[in-house]
C-alpha cells in the first residue's frame, strides 16, 4: 500500500518568485517549534545548505553554528519548477529508509499553484518515531495536515511580502 502524502495549494506570484521564497526564506516560513524542526528546542536556522558541491535540507544551531541536523540531500533544484529532497527525521534510526519530498511549481498567470508529494512513508517500519505508532490509514492524514501547515505557512508569508510591497 502507497503512504504517500499529496498538498496543493495556490499561491499570488510567479513561479520564480514562490521557489524562492520556498528555499532562500525557509527559515521564515518553515513552523518552529520541536514536531516541526530538525534540532527540537535549540534555537535554529533552517537552511538549503551546500557542502563539498551537495546541496541538504539543514538546521543550524544558533549558537553553535557547527552542530547542524541534515533532513536529507536535494536530489532535483529546478528554479521556478521543481524541487526535490530527501527527509529523513533526526531521532529516526540510521538503518530507517530515507523518504523523498516532492515540489512542484506551476505558474498559472498571476498565480503559482505548488504541490508537494511526500513519498516512500510506506516503507517505514512500524516503529518508525515520525508515525507515533499509527498504522498508514492514521499516519498518512497525520503527515498530509503536517506538509499543509508548512505550505499554508508559505502562503501566508507570500502574502505578507506582497502586502508590505504594495502602495498604500
Amino acid at each position: 500500500m502507497s503512504a504517500k502524502t499529496f498538498v496543493a495549494l495556490r499561491v499570488d506570484c510567479d513561479a520564480q518568485t514562490a521557489f524562492d521564497h520556498f528555499t532562500n526564506d525557509i527559515d521564515l516560513w518553515w513552523k518552529a517549534g520541536p514536531r516541526n524542526r530538525l534540532i527540537g528546542n535549540r534555537p535554529g536556522i533552517m537552511q538549503f545548505g551546500e557542502k563539498d558541491g551537495i546541496r541538504t535540507l539543514q538546521e543550524v544551531d544558533k549558537r553553535h553554528p557547527d552542530f547542524v541536523v541534515e533532513a536529507g540531500k536535494v536530489t532535483k533544484w529546478e528554479p521556478g519548477a521543481r524541487l526535490s529532497f530527501e527527509w529523513r527525521w533526526p531521532m529516526a534510526d540510521a538503518n530507517e529508509p530515507v523518504t523523498i519530498v516532492d515540489i512542484r511549481f506551476s505558474g498559472l498567470g498571476n498565480y503559482t499553484r505548488i504541490t508537494l508529494e511526500h513519498l516512500g512513508l510506506e516503507k517505514l517500519s512500524a516503529a518508525h518515531p515520525a508515525r507515533n505508532g499509527l498504522n498508514d490509514n492514521r499516519f498518512k492524514p497525520m503527515m498530509t495536515h503536517y506538509w499543509q501547515a508548512h505550505l499554508v505557512s508559505l502562503r501566508n508569508r507570500i502574502k505578507q511580502l506582497s502586502a508590505s510591497e504594495s502602495p498604500a
